[in-house]
């Protein structure tokens, strides 16, 4: 799993890389200072990615939260108490997608974290 920048309407966003190809697959990640396990699967009858999300004991906080375009992932009202605090916000970089489909995902839409700066 890597973060790195991502542009978006000359903002910089920092982009979460998902391997599309290794799913079913489960990574760490670090968000808001908090440690989190995501689990990744892709749902062939609904064509669409689901991802669960885990705390650092593997207690199940969200499970088969569906990935959908430019909304943010997990519940906004428990943000920064129970799950991540910052948005996980699917977003695609031609500005043509209207879903996240297979070949778009990991291709032209990226799962960012809504951390926006100005860039220069």
């Amino acid at each position: 799993m890597k973060i790195f920048p991502f542009r978006k309407c000359d903002k910089m966003r920092s982009k979460i890389e998902i391997d599309k190809d290794k799913i079913l697959y489960q990574f760490s990640i670090q968000l808001g200072g908090v440690y989190f396990q995501m689990e990744w699967q892709w749902n062939d009858t609904d064509q669409r990615f689901t991802c669960n999300l885990y705390d650092s004991y593997g207690n199940v906080l969200v499970y088969g939260e569906p990935l959908v375009l430019e909304n943010p992932m997990f519940s906004p009202f428990l943000r920064g108490l129970t799950f991540p605090a910052p948005d996980l916000v699917p977003y695609d970089a031609s500005g043509e997608a209207t879903e996240i489909t297979w070949d778009n995902f990991g291709e032209t839409v990226f799962l960012t974290l809504d951390d926006e700066k100005d860039s220069d």
